[in-house]
């Protein structure tokens, strides 16, 4: 009977080791020199660019999301993830409101950014162009948060 319980300890904790996260550093650099500074972490393609200006992001749609503080034009986010294929947003959110504000023609009027770099035209860039591989330790990525 021990026998099998120590077996399975032995065997849970290989499994828990195999699917180990790692941490994945966001260095984020704006136009502006400080402020609130909002990342979302996307895995499913279908749900990137779902969020309109002005609107909140639905929770369910994004894998992680957390808040950072830009000082001096410059901050920096860690996310605890497994190995995988991911797309990173963010905002400068200057006015503090947890969303990117727009006009009233729906154009952004805060800084935006995507991993890669990348930008759309007319809206979000393609999930092809903005896909990362998150593949090694301690990975670090730079994103540059700019107005339109």
């Amino acid at each position: 009977m021990i026998n099998k319980k120590v077996i399975f300890l032995i065997l849970s904790l290989l499994i828990a080791n195999s699917t180990k996260a790692e941490i994945l550093t966001v260095e984020v650099t704006s136009e502006n020199k400080d402020g609130p500074v909002l990342l979302a972490v996307y895995d499913k393609q279908e749900y990137f660019g779902k969020t309109k200006v002005n609107q909140k992001a639905n929770p369910k749609h994004i894998l992680l999301g957390t808040k950072g503080l830009i000082s001096n034009y410059k901050g920096k986010v860690t996310f605890d993830l497994p190995y995988g294929n991911y797309v990173i947003a963010g905002i400068h959110d200057l006015d503090n409101n947890g969303v990117l504000t727009g006009n009233f023609l729906g154009m952004p009027k805060e800084p935006f950014g995507f991993s890669n770099n990348k930008r759309g035209n007319f809206g979000p860039p393609k999930w092809e162009d903005v896909l990362i591989n998150f593949n090694e330790s301690n990975k670090k990525i730079l994103i540059n948060l700019k107005g339109i």
